[in-house]
């Protein structure tokens, strides 16, 4: 049995909060044209854009495509965000826009789909 080592509900709250607050100032940050939050919003989002990328493709190549196009889906998650609503919101937001964008690149392009047999 694994016993958290924080124990103390102030303590997870406190932790949550200023990941929320982290968010918050990356969002605003995007919104802006900050390419540095661009990444730090990348980098938060990494394991969930690779989790999707690999139920869809088993290929190293088309993952990383994926991946690409997950966080080119996260970026525009991030634009379209109203921060009113809360950065503990964004998770949901941003996960509709990551999987259409990686079913998109996953389908291809026009020619793809023009001579589809």
């Amino acid at each position: 049995m694994k016993i958290p080592l924080n124990m103390g509900a102030s303590s997870n709250t406190s932790g949550r909060a200023a990941q929320n607050k982290a968010l918050e100032r990356d969002l605003a940050a995007v919104k802006k044209g900050d390419w540095t939050a661009k990444n730090n919003l990348a980098k938060s989002f990494a394991n969930l854009l690779r989790s999707l990328a690999e139920k869809r493709s088993q290929d190293p190549t088309t993952i990383n495509t994926l991946v690409e196009a997950g966080k080119e889906g996260l970026y525009t998650a991030a634009a379209k965000f109203k921060l009113d609503q809360g950065a503990e919101r964004f998770h949901v937001f941003a996960l509709d826009f990551v999987e259409k964008a990686m079913d998109n690149k996953g389908k291809g392009g026009f020619f793809a789909w023009l001579f589809r047999r």
